[in-house]
C-alpha cells in the first residue's frame, strides 16, 4: 500500500505543529479497517476500534517478524491497560516508525528521520502488502516525471532492498 503524500496531514505538516501519527496510520490502513465493519475507525465504539486494530496487528509484520512479537516487551509493560489503550499505544509506536520521515519536527534541516523497520500486512493467500512510499519526483512543466525519486521514496526503496537481503533487525533492540 502506497502512502498518500497528498494527504493534508503530510502536505501541510510544519515544524512546530504536532504530527498526528495515529490519524495518518488509520487513514493509510483504511481499506483494512473497512473490512472489519465497513465503517471508518472513528465511527466505531472504542471496543470495536480496539478489536479492529488488534485484527490488523495480528496480520502485520515488521522486518519479517510479527508486530505482536516484535513489540512484546512494550505490550507486556501495558498489561494493566485495557485493550483499547493497548492498541492505541501500539498504533502510535508503529505509526512513528512508519511516518517519522514525514514529521518536519524530526527533520534536522539536512536529513529527515529514518528507521530500520519496514512494515507489511499479510493478505489472504500470503501476499505481503508493504507500507511504502514509491512516487517519483515530478520534474518540468506540468509535473512530468522523469524517473528520479524523492529522497523519501528512495529511503523506502532502500528499506525494501535491505528487507529483501534480510539485513533488517529481527528484534526491537537490533
Amino acid at each position: 500500500m502506497n502512502i498518500n503524500t497528498d494527504n493534508p496531514i503530510i502536505k501541510y505538516s510544519d515544524k512546530g505543529k504536532p504530527f498526528p501519527y495515529v490519524k495518518l496510520f488509520n487513514e493509510t490502513l483504511e481499506s483494512y479497517i473497512l473490512e472489519f465493519k465497513n465503517v471508518r475507525l472513528d465511527k466505531l465504539t472504542p471496543e470495536d476500534a480496539a478489536r479492529c486494530l488488534a485484527r490488523i496487528f495480528k496480520k502485520m509484520y515488521v522486518n519479517g517478524v510479527p508486530v505482536l512479537e516484535f513489540f512484546k516487551e512494550d505490550l507486556d509493560n501495558w498489561a494493566n491497560l485495557d485493550q483499547y489503550n493497548k492498541t492505541q499505544n501500539l498504533a502510535e509506536l508503529v505509526a512513528k516508525d512508519i511516518f517519522c520521515c514525514f514529521d518536519r519536527n524530526l527533520d534536522d534541516g539536512d536529513h529527515f528521520k529514518r528507521t530500520n523497520r519496514l512494515y507489511c500486512i499479510i493478505k489472504e493467500g500470503g501476499e505481503h502488502d508493504f507500507i511504502m512510499y514509491t512516487e517519483p519526483k515530478s520534474k518540468g512543466l506540468f509535473g512530468k516525471r522523469n524517473g528520479e525519486y524523492t529522497p523519501v521514496a528512495k529511503y523506502f526503496s532502500d528499506l525494501k532492498n535491505q528487507y529483501d537481503a534480510d539485513f533488517l533487525p529481527k528484534t526491537k533492540e537490533g
